[in-house]
C-alpha cells in the first residue's frame, strides 16, 4: 500500500461493483477478480494480499487488499448491505 501512514491517508469509500469468486477453498471464502468505479474505470486484480474483518458493534467489513501489479487497492465488503467499496488507492510497492 501506499507509504504513507494510515493516519495521513483519507478514506475515499467510493461505491465500486466487484465480479468475485466464492468457494470453500479459497482462505476466506471470497476472492474480489475485478472491479468498476462509478467513472466506469475497470481493474483486474492480479493478487490478493491481506484480507481481514473489521467490526463496528455488530456490522462487519471485510478489507481486501488487492493490486493490479502497478498500482496497490484496498477494497471492502459491507457484510450488512453486501455492497462494496474502494477505500485507498496507492502507489505498488514490493
Amino acid at each position: 500500500m501506499n507509504q504513507t501512514s494510515s493516519s495521513e491517508q483519507t478514506s475515499l469509500h467510493e461505491p465500486i461493483e466487484v465480479d468475485a469468486t466464492f468457494a470453500r477453498s479459497i482462505l476466506g471464502h471470497c476472492r474480489p477478480i475485478a472491479f468498476r468505479t462509478d467513472t466506469g474505470r475497470e481493474v483486474t486484480i492480479e493478487k490478493v494480499g491481506l484480507v481481514h474483518p473489521k467490526y463496528d458493534g455488530l456490522r462487519t467489513v471485510y478489507a481486501f487488499d488487492v493490486t493490479d501489479g502497478a498500482t496497490d487497492y484496498r477494497i471492502t465488503l459491507d457484510a450488512d448491505s453486501l455492497n462494496w467499496y474502494l477505500e485507498f488507492e496507492g502507489d505498488h510497492y514490493e
